[in-house]
């Protein structure tokens, strides 16, 4: 028997109205106020659940002053991490901010035609969302690498978050023009290569935060380094559900299954429609020989994707184990109408569960 593990949890991507929801706790209103009382407006992002806002440097470049606006919310103490004004990145420290940190993923697995959502505030409508595509990938005048794409964004939506299908920060919107359906944004890991020595971090080949050094040893399957570096990261910022998560799937694939079960309480404390971790938590609880536990975490897995065959399929399983054989039998056949690839094998298993029915009768 094998349990369908996969090296990350396939899952179909969020509708529009899912991402904003997700997201829309995560996006400011930035307000930078200059020495004769101009105000000029741009959004910002949550990078860290401490306060941190990344935003574009050309919206706060003359302020002397700079105000965080959450709808009704407005924080006053906000002073500058880092800036730069080359690739046009500045990190805010807002004091007392009680808004979720987005997480972010590599910007390197991006590909031309995958769809990006834009969530900012243009022309101070705030937290509007646009959808559009990755067009392709431009350096700029400086060999800034940008993200070009066809999400629409105008003035007042530098510095918000341009998400992939999953709600997952992948850039900043940074300008455009709308003759042409042309606009940009800066790649997430840009921020991280700048805010990394601030936070106390050892630069890696990338100068990534621990995050994003996680975050790529978990891709390359280097699970011991990325549990290394996700515990780095959660050394500093405890309160990053999204580091839970990764951290539980590089224990889970070194077998540390009680670790890993932890790390997933942990990011379901912050997040109880995270279906991969009611995935991943499953997977832990089938091994450990907890079959009801395991079972519990697959159906509500399936609650948030039904859609996805691997979860049936190691239902399936679970049921058998538990020696519900109705439910595994509906189960698997579940999993093969969803992904017939797993007729092969599942259907002698299936004929095998018919006839110790047929036996117990």
């Amino acid at each position: 028997m094998f349990l369908a593990k996969g090296s990350l949890f396939s899952q179909p991507e969020l509708s529009a109205e899912k991402i904003y929801d997700a997201v829309n706790n995560s996006v400011v209103v930035v307000l930078a106020y200059d020495s004769s009382g101009n105000i000029y407006q741009g959004s910002g992002v949550v990078i860290t659940y401490d306060g941190w806002v990344a935003t574009n440097y050309h919206v706060c470049k003359d302020a002397d002053r700079i105000e965080v606006k959450h709808y009704s919310n407005e924080f006053k103490n906000v002073e500058i991490v880092v800036r730069d004004e080359q690739k046009d990145i500045m990190v805010l420290k807002v004091k007392n901010l009680s808004l979720k940190s987005l997480h972010s993923v590599s910007s390197s697995n991006l590909k031309a035609g995958q769809r990006v959502y834009a969530i900012g505030s243009p022309e101070g409508y705030e937290n509007s969302i646009s959808e559009g595509i990755i067009s392709g990938f431009r350096n700029d005048e400086n060999n800034v690498r940008l993200i070009q794409m066809t999400t629409p964004i105008t003035d007042g939506s530098s510095g918000g978050a341009v998400v992939n299908g999953y709600g997952e920060l992948v850039g900043l919107s940074m300008s455009g023009q709308h003759e042409g359906n042309l606009y940009f944004a800066l790649p997430v890991s840009e921020i991280y290569a700048l805010i990394g020595p601030k936070m106390n971090i050892t630069e890696s080949e990338e100068q990534m935060s621990y995050f994003e050094v996680g975050t790529k040893a978990n891709e390359k399957e280097n699970y011991k380094e990325a549990e290394f570096y996700f515990t780095k990261y959660l050394d500093k910022f405890s309160s990053d559900y999204a580091a839970y998560y990764n951290r539980g799937y590089a224990r889970f694939k070194l077998k540390e299954y009680k670790n890993a079960i932890a790390d997933f309480n942990r990011a379901l404390e912050h997040d109880s429609s995270d279906g991969k971790s009611f995935f991943y938590r499953g997977n832990c609880y089938y091994y450990s020989k907890e079959y009801k536990n395991a079972y519990a975490d697959y159906s509500k897995a399936i609650k948030l994707n039904p859609s996805n065959a691997d979860i049936y399929y190691n239902r399936g399983y679970t049921a058998l184990k538990l020696e519900n054989y109705e439910a595994a039998l509906y189960d698997w056949e579940k999993a093969m109408e969803l992904e017939p690839l797993y007729v092969k094998e599942l259907t002698p298993k299936i004929n095998s569960v018919k006839e110790i029915m047929n036996e117990q009768k």
